[in-house]
């Protein structure tokens, strides 16, 4: 049975590890990936925001940043599951960007497996616009949100965010510029639940998180907790350029 999946795995995926380029990726259920590189996921800081989770060098332990502390986001909670450097971007990025959208059971399990469960009604995606979709021919925060809604039992509320106008592209803005790029770019169609588990990929400014939780508190929700697979501190971006 082992071997016929390794030989499945040979068929459909890779066999070189789309994250290292060195190891071979034979097994069918780590998809396209080699053992050590998930076994590698970077964790989190210990030291960040207790709402936003940005690390705050230096801190105790968990404190609120300063950003959220001045100007506290719509949703109670962000938590990923691995800090993004390392292999955990490189994975996010052959799931983004090569077409590897078979990785969104494995992310989902490794997010489910690293994260507390919320206490929450329905899964809902950041999205993307039509435009954006087509060109990728899949949207990775959908892809993720499904996963994870499977995962966890809990209904996927699939539309639930609409993205009304195309943005720039967040990663290549300066962070200063991120919140006011997709500043009433997001609607929310129908009452949400009670409770919005929000997915999306990456984090980096939490800007479109920002903005979609406002997006679902003022459509009815009473709480929105964020789900990520990986952060990325704002402190390791160069201010002109990521």
């Amino acid at each position: 049975m082992r071997e016929l999946a390794r030989a499945a795995a040979r068929f459909f995926l890779p066999s070189v590890c789309l994250s290292c380029r060195n190891r071979p990726a034979d097994d069918l259920f780590r998809g396209g990936v080699c053992a050590d590189c998930w076994d590698s996921l970077p964790v989190p800081e210990t030291a960040r925001c207790n709402r936003c989770d940005e690390a705050l060098p230096g801190a105790p332990g968990p404190a609120r940043c300063g950003r959220c502390l001045l100007d506290p986001p719509d949703f109670e909670r962000l938590r990923a599951a691995a800090a993004y450097r390392g292999s955990a971007r490189r994975i996010l990025l052959a799931f983004k960007f090569q077409g590897a959208d078979y990785l969104g059971p494995r992310l989902a399990a490794v997010i489910a497996g690293r994260l507390s469960r919320p206490e929450a009604d329905e899964v809902a995606a950041v999205p993307a616009t039509p435009r954006s979709r087509r060109a990728r021919g899949y949207h990775p925060a959908e892809v993720l949100a499904a996963a994870l809604a499977r995962r966890l039992d809990l209904p996927l509320a699939a539309g639930r965010l609409v993205k009304t106008r195309e943005t720039e592209i967040q990663s290549r803005l300066p962070v200063a510029r991120r919140a006011g790029n997709v500043r009433g770019a997001f609607e929310a169609r129908s009452t949400p639940g009670r409770h919005v588990l929000l997915v999306d990929d990456v984090a980096t400014s939490a800007a479109t998180a920002r903005a979609c939780a406002r997006q679902l508190v003022l459509a009815g929700a009473s709480a929105v907790t964020v789900w990520c697979f990986a952060r990325a501190s704002r402190t390791e971006i160069d201010p002109e350029a990521a």
